[in-house]
């Protein structure tokens, strides 16, 4: 894959994840239940993933364990990661969604370093601590409020589906060297709504869905139709040819990315967007801004992480 088409993609992901943290916790304000939100956006996934396979995603041709796998993943991708972070971001703001989402290149490299049995390289690793340093100026964390408590408890929420995503983000990447990724990310995601059934079945049942307002329902469908499936399969392919840390250091940009749009929407967006906006742009956003794309630049350059060394 050309170094243009890689950024391209990354530069797409990064746009869909800035208005997934602005119009999910719409949906997450506006549906009472996170588990009966979690399995309404996992249906939904399924039923366009299913249209979707045997044109542009290919129809599965797995084995026996490798079904296994995918199961496992989709218990990891669905009631775990999408739960805890729709159940975070309802406590939380969509920028911290976007931060916590950021610390995804060092679980990564952490990872992939501990499986590797090898070092990350210095210039790698200042990358991503630059990336983060750089969104996390844009958050300023020195800020308090009076629902401090309640944010930190909707962040810790969002930390571990943050880990959950780490483990699927490296634990996809070999299935996608061996099967055709979008195959690989479709039934991830299906065999995950599945797994979704038992914590969400009820709660989706007993929802009075006459007093989920429009907004609420704009989040559900963007979560679907962009968040889960457009950008998985993005997401898979990136991982088909890019290290694992190279494709996660995009996440980094996501905050920058999600005070754009929150500040663009505060000063010209639709009344109902108010309670997720945030204060016109400041110096922070402009001085994270320019750390973020110093780490992206910095790990894209600095080569992939040393081989692991051959069994013993």
């Amino acid at each position: 894959m050309r170094r243009s088409t890689q950024f391209a993609l990354m530069a797409t992901h990064v746009a869909c994840a800035a208005g997934t943290y602005v119009l999910s916790k719409l949906a997450a304000d506006g549906f009472k239940s996170p588990e009966a939100l979690t399995l309404a956006r996992a249906l939904g996934t399924t039923f366009v993933l299913l249209l979707l396979t045997g044109t542009v995603i290919p129809k599965p041709n797995f084995d026996g364990p490798t079904w296994a796998k995918l199961f496992g993943l989709g218990i990891l991708h669905v009631p775990i990661n999408q739960y805890l972070f729709l159940r975070g971001l309802k406590a939380s703001v969509p920028s911290h969604g976007a931060l916590m989402y950021a610390l995804t290149p060092l679980g990564v490299l952490l990872f992939t370093s501990w499986l590797e049995r090898a070092l990350p390289r210095r210039a790698k690793l200042l990358g991503v601590l630059v990336a983060l340093s750089g969104a996390l100026v844009v958050l300023e964390p020195w800020e308090g409020g009076a629902e401090a408590a309640k944010v930190r408890g909707g962040d810790l929420l969002l930390l571990a589906a943050v880990a959950a995503w780490v483990f699927c983000t490296v634990a996809t990447r070999a299935l996608s060297r061996r099967h055709d990724p979008r195959t690989v990310t479709a039934w991830t995601l299906i065999l995950g709504a599945l797994a979704t059934m038992p914590i969400g079945g009820l709660a989706l049942k007993q929802t009075n869905f006459a007093a989920v307002p429009t907004s609420a329902w704009l989040g559900l469908g963007y979560m679907v139709v962009i968040t889960s499936v457009t950008m998985n399969l993005l997401w898979s392919q990136l991982l088909k040819h890019l290290h694992p840390v190279q494709v996660a250091v995009c996440m980094n940009a996501q905050p920058p990315a999600t005070a754009l749009l929150q500040s663009l929407l505060a000063v010209g967006g639709p009344a109902w967007l108010g309670a997720t906006l945030v204060p016109p742009l400041a110096w922070p956003f402009w001085v994270g801004m320019a750390l973020v794309l110093l780490g992206v630049l910095v790990v894209q350059r600095s080569g992939r992480i040393a081989p692991p060394p051959a069994a013993r």
